[in-house]
């Protein structure tokens, strides 16, 4: 298996997604955003409607937390005057010389969208191997050093922490296609079966591996997870990655 041949799967769609390109002159220090954060408006709407937090990876993979003025695309300049603060100081440090200059130019509706639908989301640093999935809150915006995946439940994060998850990334993954081991992987089920579709043994099993992985208990989650799939516990990685590229394969048609 490489990237070259693993199927994007079309039950995993809308899943991963990349985060945003940081709008360098949007970005403000945080002691000015604590104070925008604190400072009300004369139409009554707080800053944090637009004064967003984004989190990317620094050196070494450490996470970096910074703060953004982040008016919408639907938002008229009326509009964002009212938001007084973070309107004008855009005003002075932008220079405005084109129309809509004061909208976020990187902003993704599909991402945020996305992770609106969320109490918080997973994300991973590109570079990591073995992926590193963290859960954020999802007021938090993702930067482009981050691949994040839209759900906010224990099991997708067991299975992503699994050793099945963790041998299919080392295998498929790359910078080029930054989305496609997500993309890809075939879970036991399908991400999206509604819970009242299971079988009580599917509603076994997902339970077994979000309590395995919120322990987090590695042996635990792996046996849970080869048991969702209906397979042996003890596969070796390559008869495990064989199982998993022919489920790929049939999946992706």
């Amino acid at each position: 298996m490489s990237f070259a041949s693993a199927r994007r799967l079309p039950e995993n769609a809308g899943l991963a997604y990349i985060g945003e390109r940081v709008a360098r002159g949007l970005s403000i220090p945080d002691a000015m955003a604590d104070r925008m954060l604190r400072t009300p408006n004369r139409n009554g709407r707080p800053n944090a409607d637009v004064v967003r937090q984004i989190i990317g990876v620094a050196v070494r993979h450490r996470l970096n937390r910074h703060w953004q003025v982040d008016f919408p695309s639907h938002m008229g300049e009326a509009e964002a005057a009212c938001y007084e603060h973070p309107y004008h100081h855009l005003h002075r440090t932008l220079r405005p010389d084109r129309d809509g200059w004061w909208v976020n130019p990187h902003a993704d509706s599909r991402l945020r969208a996305a992770l609106t639908r969320r109490e918080r989301f997973l994300a991973t640093p590109f570079g990591a191997s073995p992926p590193e999935f963290t859960w954020f809150e999802s007021a938090v915006i993702p930067d482009d050093t981050l691949l994040a995946v839209a759900r906010d439940d224990d099991f997708t994060h067991g299975i992503l922490q699994s050793r099945a998850f963790v041998l299919w990334w080392q295998e498929v993954h790359s910078r080029r296609t930054p989305t496609l081991a997500v993309d890809s992987f075939p879970f036991p089920w399908p991400p999206a079966t509604e819970l009242n579709a299971l079988t009580a043994a599917q509603e076994e099993q997902r339970h077994a591996i979000a309590r395995a992985a919120r322990a987090p208990d590695f042996d635990a989650l792996n046996a849970a997870v080869a048991a969702a799939y209906g397979w042996p516990a003890d596969l070796d990685d390559a008869a495990l990655l064989e199982k998993l590229t022919d489920l790929n394969r049939t999946r992706g048609g």
